[in-house]
């Protein structure tokens, strides 16, 4: 048997998610890494850009909340399978809480499904930097859903 023959869709999905995240443009502009994930469960790292900061090397509100919509969908992604072409996924919603700026620092992201439904996914995201501290917090309201037949 082959590895693809033996994994679970959560296995599957990890293993799309971490080879695919740097080939989505906007993801790899802003940077974007996956750390590591499992079922209900994403990590995300976000490398300090200049590119994505203000005046003063604060990393601009838009990078953090993009950190956030994304790590929410992989998330949501690890419950459903990710490159099958039968399921079609969008941000249904996103809320986004500021707690602290990140000046000049690499920020981490990690989303939790609060809740799966049929096709609506909750999850909930925190931001950090590598020392620990709550820089952002999110919630990402994710749909995933089976095409009908072409």
């Amino acid at each position: 048997m082959t590895q693809s023959e033996t994994e679970t869709p959560t296995e599957k999905s990890i293993r799309r998610i971490a080879r695919g995240t740097s080939l989505v443009p906007y993801q790899a502009q802003l940077g974007m890494e996956f750390v590591e994930g499992a079922e209900g469960y994403a990590k995300l790292r976000l490398p300090y850009k200049k590119e994505n900061s203000t005046v003063g090397d604060a990393l601009h509100g838009g990078a953090i909340s993009s950190l956030i919509d994304t790590t929410g969908a992989m998330a949501a992604w690890t419950t459903a399978e990710l490159g099958n072409p039968r399921y079609f996924g969008s941000t249904v919603g996103i809320n986004v809480n500021y707690l602290s700026g990140a000046i000049g620092e690499e920020i981490f992201a990690e989303g939790r499904v609060l809740k799966r439904g049929k096709e609506i996914i909750y999850s909930d995201v925190r931001v950090t930097n590598a020392a620990g501290k709550l820089l952002a917090q999110g919630t990402v309201v994710y749909r995933i859903i089976e095409r009908g037949p072409e």
